[in-house]
């Protein structure tokens, strides 16, 4: 269950932006881990450019944001993923939990 840019997530960050409404895909290869770590250790957004085109300040979003936040349509149309709720990895995740159940 997270945010960052793994195979199951198209290999983006799952960031928030302004009153947080929405996760949107950041490409992953536009900030680094080291750089998401300093972002959260100080409390400051990161300047990118979103799969949707916005460029806007982003934060990492806390645990229930990921799991709860619907996933922006135009990210998800730009990456061929369906639009849904939490990051692609969390929603592959629960879709495997209930098939084996």
């Amino acid at each position: 269950m997270t945010a960052h840019p793994i195979s199951e997530n198209a290999g983006h960050w799952w960031l928030v932006s302004g009153k947080w409404r929405r996760l949107h895909a950041i490409p992953g290869q536009v900030i680094t881990r080291q750089q998401m770590r300093d972002s959260i250790d100080e409390n400051r957004p990161l300047l990118a450019r979103a799969a949707c085109g916005m460029r806007r300040r982003w934060w990492m979003p806390g645990l229930f944001s990921r799991l709860g936040r619907r996933r922006c349509t135009p990210c998800c149309t730009a990456l061929g993923i369906p639009p849904g709720y939490g990051t692609p990895a969390n929603e592959a995740d629960l879709n495997r939990k209930d098939q084996t159940q």
